[in-house]
């Protein structure tokens, strides 16, 4: 499981700065200075939609809940990540060094 979850950061990891570049060419940005931006809103991205019992969860359960009369709480944050989110968080932490050292 752990070497799955290793090979699979790096290929997403690979896959966003190829595709983060390819999208530097198309729409002219520089990619040394969004692709921390980039990388950071999409590891916040996976991590809001993998997550349960965050706000939209505990409206959601309200209002539902308020239906059946019957209050459910759960006031526990619980995500599910994987090889994915962790590759995404690998290609923010290098793009984050990278931005450092070019303007440091």
């Amino acid at each position: 499981m752990k070497k799955f979850i290793t090979r699979t950061s790096l290929v997403t990891a690979a896959i966003l700065a190829i595709a983060i570049w390819i999208g530097s060419l198309l729409i002219n940005f520089s990619y040394g200075e969004w692709s921390f931006f980039i990388g950071l809103g999409i590891t916040v991205g996976l991590f809001f939609f993998n997550s349960s019992g965050g706000a939209l969860s505990k409206g959601a359960t309200l209002e539902a809940s308020e239906a059946g009369w019957k209050i459910q709480k759960d006031n526990e944050l619980k995500s599910n990540v994987g090889g994915v989110f962790y590759g995404a968080v690998l290609f923010t932490l290098i793009s984050l060094v990278l931005m450092i050292v070019t303007y440091f």
